[in-house]
């Protein structure tokens, strides 16, 4: 019987071993395709690196020899910049078989979605963009179909006009009906999709502590983010002495304060367990039960040098900046200005950039329209404007995290009633940098935000004030 007990565990040895090398094998096998797809690019790891300062010389060469798999970012990245820098008609089915053989892989090596090991994180942050996707192609339809239902009943409105007494009021009350059950449906749209953005952002926050720590097993994998044997903690560092008064925040600051707001994120996720991903739930939570909550967590001070940055912005730890725009959570008033969000200054011009009305289409856009504004009887011809009828409109961009900086002026139509305002908020990768309310009848102000690293910057104006604001002329530059 001790024979047999001594090659039962001989045998089991060997069965992990070759686990192990079959999971090698596959991830070789698919660093060998993104060496193929960077050699396409026509740039080193070290050049790719340079150009997307997310990701380091290191890390891409880890990605590329197949030793770690890489976030769904680094592939959306490397094929926008494939599509950049080739003419190939193939591009559309390229990704498709590169998400598609990247999902297997992740599965094969163990993955899965209320796992917390590295490539559960990994395949949890592809689900959850798929997901995102799809609800934003639906939130576009609605939109559709409240603008078609807008025009049907100012020409139902017309005709009980012309002629009254022809059933019209009970058409109008008809379609008010179905306009006020689209209005429910977007707002539970943009709900979720705010949850699943944030959750989104934890995600990416516990895999940037993974790579900076170059781990992969900071929780053990099935244990839906519990505490394990194994869960490592991220001690805070030394307090330092207190300043007389806070100075302009420098770029290594700023990275230092990402890569603590990024561990405070694990370990608040670990204690609490991590939520099954609101995709897991059919797509059908109006509650938002499956987002997890962001507590507020006061980052501790920083000393010592910089810390170079993760593979992503890490989320910050307050509930107003984790939550996406858009999303049903009201824009903190208490947003300290960033040293690029200085004081209100009339807003003149933008310098010369990338401009988000003309160069740049919007990744989501919840509705505003490109056109010349009236501000303060100055007239502009470039803005973003949003619906007269509109509480909240919304648009992200899609950057590649070259650009340095956004400005743009914000401002109320002369054509808004007397008396009304609106909320303007400027968000990068999730965090609040820019906000400011604006009434009729003021001039222009110019707003600045810094996307050094950025990965996508989103534009909201909000208030249901019946006045009409603009973003005047956004241009991004690097």
């Amino acid at each position: 019987m001790a024979h047999e007990g001594e090659g039962g565990a001989g045998d089991g040895i060997l069965a992990r071993r070759q686990a192990r090398a079959e999971k090698d094998r596959l991830k070789a096998g698919f660093g060998a395709r993104l060496k193929v797809l960077l050699d396409l690019t026509g740039l080193s790891s070290r050049e790719f690196a340079a150009r997307f300062p997310a990701y380091k010389d290191s890390t891409v060469r880890k990605y590329t020899l197949g030793t770690n798999l890489p976030p769904w970012d680094f592939l959306n990245d490397l094929l926008t910049e494939v599509a950049r820098r080739t003419d190939d008609p193939a591009a559309p089915q390229r990704r498709t078989e590169l998400f598609t053989a990247y999902r297997t892989v992740l599965i094969d090596t163990g993955a899965n979605l209320h796992g917390s090991d590295q490539n559960s994180l990994l395949l949890r942050l592809l689900d959850g963009e798929e997901a995102l996707h799809r609800l934003r192609d639906e939130l576009a339809e609605v939109r559709g179909q409240e603008n078609q239902l807008r025009l049907d009943l100012e020409e139902e409105t017309r005709r009980a006009q012309a002629a009254p007494g022809t059933g019209g009021e009970e058409r109008r009350r008809r379609l008010e009906e179905e306009s006020r059950a689209l209005a429910a449906r977007r707002d539970d749209l943009v709900h979720r999709r705010g949850a699943l953005v944030t959750e989104l952002d934890e995600c990416r926050a516990r895999l940037a502590v993974m790579e900076a720590t170059d781990s992969a097993d900071l929780v053990p994998a099935g244990t839906g983010g519990g505490a394990g044997a194994h869960q490592a903690s991220v001690p805070p560092p030394p307090p330092g002495p207190p300043t007389a008064s806070p100075a302009p925040p420098q770029p290594g600051r700023r990275r230092a304060l990402l890569l603590i707001g990024a561990a405070v994120a694990v370990v608040l996720l670990a204690g609490g367990g991590a939520a099954a991903g609101i995709w897991a739930t059919g797509g059908n939570d109006p509650d938002n039960r499956a987002a997890p909550p962001s507590p507020q967590a006061p980052a501790p001070p920083v000393t010592g040098p910089a810390t170079p940055t993760p593979t992503t912005v890490a989320p910050a730890p307050s509930a107003s900046s984790s939550a996406e725009p858009g999303a049903d959570a009201e824009p903190s008033p208490d947003v300290e200005p960033t040293g690029d969000n200085p004081a209100p200054a009339e807003y003149t011009s933008s310098p010369s950039g990338t401009s988000l009305v003309n160069d740049l289409p919007a990744f989501e856009d919840d509705g505003y329209q490109a056109g010349a504004q009236s501000v303060n009887l100055h007239e502009f011809p470039v803005a973003l404007r949003e619906d007269a009828n509109s509480c909240q409109t919304v648009a992200t961009w899609q950057l590649d995290r070259t650009y340095k900086r956004l400005v743009a002026g914000i401002g109320i139509s002369d054509e808004s009633s007397t008396g009304s305002s609106k909320d303007f908020t400027i968000s990068v990768d999730g965090h609040v940098q820019f906000q400011r309310s604006i009434g009729v009848g003021e001039s222009a102000q110019t707003a600045v935000a810094d996307l050094t690293g950025a990965y996508r910057v989103t534009l909201m104006i909000q208030s249901c004030d019946s006045a009409v604001g603009s973003w005047l002329d956004p241009v991004i530059t690097k």
